[in-house]
């Protein structure tokens, strides 16, 4: 069937099931909700992997249904191939007495990570095992040391095996305290860092977070934020971020989350840069790389659900409030942006490689997104317009996530729920004739195969990297394969062996593949072993992602050398050459590094680098705020410097200097005088404009102030 047919059908179906809700509209009766939402029944595994249609000649391949696994909402492969998959079998409650709208769901912790495994090498699995059970809310896991970190409201938990029956007995509650209340709005998506750090999204349920050993530590006050924490010490760090349910990273350690209604954000502006300078007013530290809102289009091609033409009839004919515009309309929009996973692996054709692929839970359906650099962040545009690259007919396919995958390819979880929508935002007496546990004992996985990829086709090389040799580890940093590039990644770090150090200054200087030498540089800096001789050559290297990564760790370099302590001046005198870097991004991270200076902070020459990276980016706004924060203790003399450039204050640099003013006002009343000294002394001045610009000064003095 051709997407056309479809398109037909799903706006015949659409007709046919409006006609009939206007006359239950008219008059509706418990009777006439129950005959006009009857149950849609599930299509088993072989017919399901029949109603889907793709492009460009990818299909979608079976890999896991239940009995196998059931509700899996996040997944990831271990160093030898075994899959790990979270099991949200709690969603949305365990019985509709825990359905009480707003407030802290209480519902019993029946989720669960489960193993599963390929055992004849056909590229699908056949043996599961529960690895562990009684977990609540499950949403993310990631490998540490044998075992996992597992996110599972209102605990993050470490779960390990250590007699080999796959089955943990070690269950360490790591942090405890993450609020359980919308059971969409949890932590969810746990992913490694570059930085060797364990990432994960946090939603906007927030907390206050304790150690899992410690009840009785000062509590982290946790808001609409994501978070990290370092598996070593269990630190734990709050950052930018607060959406829903995805969190992704590119090659570059650029991260990407997703709200419902906002496909592609990208985090810009880490928490621990804006915390340096707390007067400093950011509007936006997140980007929606995509268009966001409530009038985004999607091209489903599965019926609507009665429920929701019902319910979507009542909001457009009620004239008492104002809905979104995708609520008042039964299909066609975008109201469940899940999982944006950025594909990079060597299975697809080049052009797929860095695009973003995200789950349109509600409407049956998978969006694909191509990413394009803009400046220090990125624009995200639809790959294919009026169509969607994958859909399906089932009404029940109900894609949350995706895994890139060993073989190179993206895996599909497939939650495979009849109804998937919060149960606060459907109306009670709708609600009442619908099952919202219905198809908890279901499940799908799927590869998302390309077509030179036979069918049933074995994973190309089954993992085998926790045997490996150090030397096998570090060649892997070069593999097209993000999962073993990664993979490799994390056990250099786990291992800590000296002996990786030779392999990767080899790899370092010889390697082609600027994310190789990324791997390499922080692998480096994992082992203790990044010294600053090694960084400036980075902060030369022809890659402007090389040079921008350099910069980064270039604010945690300390290290002992043969001939002493160096300097760590020494490096920083490479990372000012870099405020005339060419690329945009390079120059971004040196206005935020440099306020990691430290002491040298203080010096003349840092100063005038922020003033030139003011001077020839200020018309960026991300820009503009990462120099502000670096410019936190001496806005008063960055101000003054600004001031005395010629032209600086026509056109974008006004705003910069209006909140330098500001920030002033606010921070350091006592240096108010001295500037206006400054002022005073150019008040003869004829440049055009200068009047209005001291009246701008001065009105933005008067402002901190306040």
């Amino acid at each position: 069937m051709n997407s056309h047919t479809s398109r037909f059908l799903i706006i015949f179906s659409t007709l046919l099931i409006s006609i009939c809700v206007a006359e239950i509209t008219a008059d509706e009766t418990t009777e006439t909700l129950s005959e006009a939402l009857p149950h849609i029944d599930p299509l088993e595994p072989d017919e399901a992997v029949e109603s889907f249609e793709l492009l460009h000649g990818f299909r979608m391949e079976l890999l896991a249904a239940e009995p196998l696994v059931y509700d899996p909402v996040a997944m990831a492969y271990d160093e030898n191939g075994l899959a790990y998959v979270v099991e949200m079998s709690d969603y949305p409650y365990t019985g509709p007495e825990h359905d009480v709208a707003w407030q802290d769901q209480t519902s019993l912790p029946i989720g669960r990570v489960r193993i599963l495994e390929d055992t004849d090498g056909d590229g699908k699995f056949d043996k599961s095992d529960i690895f562990a059970d009684k977990l609540s809310w499950p949403t993310g896991l990631a490998f540490w040391k044998g075992g996992i970190f597992v996110g599972a409201t209102p605990d993050l938990w470490y779960l390990k095996d250590t007699d080999g029956d796959r089955k943990a007995d070690v269950r360490e509650k790591v942090f405890t305290g993450f609020r359980k209340y919308n059971v969409q709005a949890v932590m969810n998506n746990l992913q490694w860092g570059l930085d060797h750090k364990i990432y994960a999204a946090g939603g906007s349920n927030g907390g206050s977070i304790v150690p899992g050993n410690d009840p009785d530590a000062k509590p982290i006050q946790f808001r609409r934020n994501d978070f990290c924490i370092d598996p070593t010490n269990h630190a734990f760090e709050v950052l930018t971020g607060g959406a829903r349910f995805g969190n992704t990273f590119d090659d570059f350690g650029n991260r990407f989350i997703c709200n419902i209604r906002n496909p592609a954000q990208h985090i810009v502006l880490d928490q621990r840069y804006l915390a340096r300078n707390p007067a400093l007013p950011v509007n936006q530290a997140i980007n929606d790389a995509a268009i966001a809102g409530d009038a985004i289009q999607v091209y489903r091609i599965s019926p609507p659900e009665p429920w929701r033409v019902i319910n979507a009839q009542r909001l457009a004919s009620d004239q008492t409030k104002k809905s979104p515009r995708s609520e008042m309309a039964a299909t066609g929009y975008v109201t469940s942006s899940s999982g944006i996973t950025i594909y990079r692996g060597a299975a697809y054709p080049p052009e797929y490689y860095g695009n973003a692929f995200i789950a349109e839970v509600a409407g049956n359906l998978v969006m694909r997104y191509r990413l394009t650099a803009d400046g220090p962040t990125f624009i995200a545009e639809r790959a294919q317009e009026n169509v969607e690259f994958l859909a399906s007919r089932d009404n029940w396919f109900r894609p949350v996530n995706f895994v890139n995958a060993p073989d190179g390819t993206l895996h599909v979880l497939d939650m495979y729920r009849e109804t998937i929508e919060h149960p606060w935002s459907i109306p009670d007496d709708i609600k009442a004739h619908l099952d919202l546990e219905s198809g908890r004992d279901r499940g799908r996985i799927y590869r998302l195969a390309p077509p030179s990829y036979p069918e049933g086709h074995p994973i190309n090389r089954k993992p085998n990297l926790g045997n490996a040799s150090i030397e096998k580890l570090v060649a892997e940093l070069e593999n097209p394969n993000c999962w073993w590039r990664e993979t490799a990644h994390r056990l250099i770090y786990e291992r800590q062996d000296e002996s990786a150090v030779k392999p990767l200054l080899n790899l370092l200087e010889n390697s082609q593949n600027p994310v190789a030498r990324v791997h390499a540089l922080w692998s480096l800096k994992g082992l203790g072993r990044l010294h600053p001789h090694i960084l400036i050559k980075a902060l030369q290297d022809e890659s402007p992602r090389v040079r921008e990564q350099a910069v980064r760790l270039s604010e945690e370099v300390h290290t002992e050398t043969e001939a002493g302590k160096e300097s760590d001046v020494v490096v920083l005198d490479y990372v000012l050459k870099l405020v005339e870097d060419s690329d945009p991004r390079v120059r971004f991270q040196v206005a935020l590094t440099l306020g990691e200076s430290g002491g040298a902070l203080q010096s003349a020459q840092v100063q005038e680098a922020l003033v030139q990276l003011a001077q020839s980016d200020a018309q960026n706004p991300w820009t503009r705020t990462a120099i502000l924060s670096s410019a936190a203790g001496f806005e008063q003399e960055f101000l003054t410097a600004l001031l005395n450039k010629p032209d600086f204050s026509q056109g974008e640099g006004l705003g910069l200097i209006e909140l330098l003013a500001e920030i002033t006002g606010t921070k350091a009343p006592d240096k108010i005088e001295q500037l206006l000294a400054n002022l005073l002394d150019h008040s003869e001045s004829e440049k055009p404009g200068f009047d209005s610009l001291q009246a701008s000064v001065l009105i933005s003095l008067g402002q901190g102030m306040k």
